[in-house]
């Protein structure tokens, strides 16, 4: 008997002499407009209890809207990458928000963007005018007390007499600095802290800037600063180390470390004696500042996203990556999530379900009810996920398929263990379900089936290949129809019932993929797409599963090392689908709204040097989908 790869390639060679021939499409303007709900946030303020509005990647603004019936929300002040918002301060009457880059370029030309409506709206920014020696207009930082500031990593200090509609530079110290927080205490009374390679602070009183010498034993630089009292603030360095500077005497004191080192890279103190630090997986608080030894409780987070925190009296606020949001109600003890993006493998989006999709991956289950904006995690860090595919019969009534693990829910609260494919510790990776009960898994060799939606074990028969995705035709039971794919080829499956047993008949295709194929997905109606590697598209036409077109995107002549990279496919409605992978340093999105006829190709631009990832797409109808992978990208078609 020959060797399975050798009768793999042979076997591909023959079909590829009957193989339809490589087709070719144009490429046409995108219907699709997308945006991403998942962005890292820079920097959050609180000007009262519950009124918070946190800024960051690409000019998205969060916000928390009391009274509100959803806790949160979303505007956008356009910018474009690499541009962000780095920096916000919010009081009473208005909220400024200073944009920069994530690398914190000196030469940037920052703006302030102004609104007086807690960050729903936003007026166009004002440039800072240059400062200081090095003629710098950059800034990171904003506070208002009275009047308000701004500062910056070229060491630049500019005060607005006016809210922010106007900017004046301040004459600044001989020695360079570097700034990235600013705490204004008390009106007209603000300190400034930063550095890198060298650690800089300043007091600043009205338009006077002085600076004041880092205590020895200091880090570099600075990394978060918080005020108690209009008296005192309290800075960290990157080595695990905090020191207080008495404002009116305009010296720091002695050096302490938090426990175990801690390097705590936010602070906010909003009671005399009280702060509130964010380390990388834990809070720490005090509510003994003032003593020769405080006492620091280490208090559990359950992310490593939270990055920024502020607090208005015993309210506190932490964003961070992924538009992670938590809160506290007790000055730091406590903590709930709010928001925060899982990293998904698999969504589901229901119309019937209204705007809910939940989502799952490799260590998060996921919920929203915003058609993906805002996301709940009601599981969260548990290693053991792995899901590879997500079933809902109803609103809060899901079965997950994990590559090891199969849960249900009925409520999406709590979570039951059913069955999964294989005890085998290296699990299985394709993995769908035809209708509530049916579903289907496939690995190296076999092909699992269940009848009962896991409540008993799934039944084994052979798979001619190691499949690397399978897609089933959604609610065809006579008989249950499967597409599954493998490096090298495409095989369509047909299961029968016979005498109670379950048999599945797989017959291999015309389809001769060049590069490898990644996913598979149908539509309703029979449509189905194949993508991988090298811009690779096979699709069928919903007549004939055994017949495939081949399609190479965005041009066949292109070298395949420069083509799309696809890793996943949904075809929501008959000849619509959408394709997502990478393409260079950025995420790729290929659609099509007539099987390939003509297709259009969205990039969403990297972030910090790392495309999005695309792993996943959950649509509720041909007009709106939600992709997942290493964030949320909702996306919206026009028709015209």
């Amino acid at each position: 008997m020959l060797p399975r790869a050798v009768l793999a390639t042979a076997l591909a060679a023959i079909i590829s002499a009957f193989a339809a021939p490589l087709a070719s499409a144009d490429q046409v303007p995108s219907p699709w407009s997308w945006s991403d709900y998942g962005p890292a946030l820079r920097d959050v303020s609180c000007s009262t209890p519950g009124d918070c509005v946190a800024v960051g990647q690409r000019g998205m603004v969060l916000r928390s809207t009391p009274g509100a019936d959803d806790r949160l929300a979303w505007s956008r002040i356009p910018l474009e990458y690499p541009e962000e918002l780095d920096g916000v301060a919010c009081t009473k009457a208005f909220c400024l928000a200073v944009s920069n880059t994530r690398t914190a370029a000196a030469t940037y030309a920052s703006k302030v963007f102004r609104s007086t409506d807690d960050g729903e709206s936003w007026s166009d920014g004002v440039a800072l005018p240059a400062a200081g020696p090095t003629k710098s207009r950059s800034a990171l930082a904003l506070a208002c007390a009275g009047d308000c500031y701004a500062v910056g990593p070229g060491g630049g200090v500019w005060r607005s007499t006016d809210q922010g509609r106007k900017w004046d530079d301040l004459e600044l110290p001989p020695k360079p600095a570097s700034f990235n927080r600013i705490v204004c205490p008390d009106d007209g009374t603000c300190v400034a802290v930063g550095g890198e390679a060298v650690g800089s602070s300043a007091v600043i009183d009205g338009a006077k800037v002085t600076a004041v010498d880092l205590p020895p034993g200091t880090g570099k630089g600075i990394e978060a600063l918080a005020c108690d009292s209009d008296k005192r603030c309290t800075a960290t360095d990157g080595l695990g180390k905090y020191m207080s500077l008495s404002i009116p005497s305009k010296s720091w004191g002695k050096v302490k470390l938090f426990p175990k080192a801690t390097v705590v890279s936010a602070l906010s103190c909003p009671i005399e004696d009280v702060c509130v630090g964010l380390a990388e997986s834990v809070a720490l608080r005090t509510t003994s500042l003032s003593a020769a030894a405080p006492e620091w409780q280490r208090r559990p987070l359950g992310t490593l996203n939270l990055d920024q925190l502020d607090c208005a009296h015993v309210d506190c606020v932490a964003v961070g990556k992924a538009a992670t949001w938590f809160a506290s109600f007790d000055a730091g003890f406590g903590w709930d999530r709010v928001n925060e993006v899982g990293k998904f493998d698999a969504i589901q989006c229901p119309a019937s379900f209204g705007d809910r999709c939940v989502a799952g991956g490799e260590k998060d289950v996921g919920v929203t009810d915003t058609d993906g904006k805002l996301w709940s995690l009601p599981l969260s860090g548990d290693a053991g996920l792995n899901v590879k595919a997500v079933n809902c019969s109803g609103r809060s009534e899901c079965l997950l398929l994990g590559k090891t693990q199969t849960l249900f829910s009925t409520d999406l609260v709590s979570f039951a263990s059913r069955f999964a494919t294989t005890t085998d510790p290296k699990g299985t990776d394709a993995l769908t379900c035809v209708n509530k009960e049916i579903c289907v898994g496939i690995n190296e060799g076999v092909v699992y089936t269940t009848l009962d939606g896991a409540i008993t074990d799934w039944t084994q028969n052979s798979f001619p290949d190691k499949a690397t995705s399978v897609a089933c035709l959604r609610g065809r039971t006579d008989p249950v129809t499967c597409v599954a794919t493998t490096r090298d080829l495409l095989s369509l499956g047909t299961m029968i019932q016979d005498g109670g047993k379950i048999r599945w008949l797989w017959r291999t295709t015309d389809a001769n993929p060049e590069e490898g194929l990644e996913a598979v997905g149908c539509s309703p109606g029979g449509f189905c797409t194949a993508v991988g590697a090298g811009g690779e598209i096979l699709h069928s036409d919903g007549t004939d599963l055994m017949h495939w077109q081949e399609l190479i995107l965005p041009d066949v002549l292109e070298p395949p090392e420069k083509r799309p990279l696809f890793k996943s496919v949904a075809c929501p409605a008959d000849g619509v689908c959408l394709a997502g992978g990478v393409h260079g340093p950025n995420a790729i999105i290929a659609s099509t709204t007539n099987n390939w006829s003509d297709y259009s190709s969205d990039e969403i631009e990297g972030i910090e040097g790392a495309a999005p990832t695309i792993k996943a797409f959950g649509c509720d109808s041909p007009d709106r989908c939600v992709a997942v992978g290493s964030t949320s990208l909702i996306g919206t078609r026009k028709r015209g």
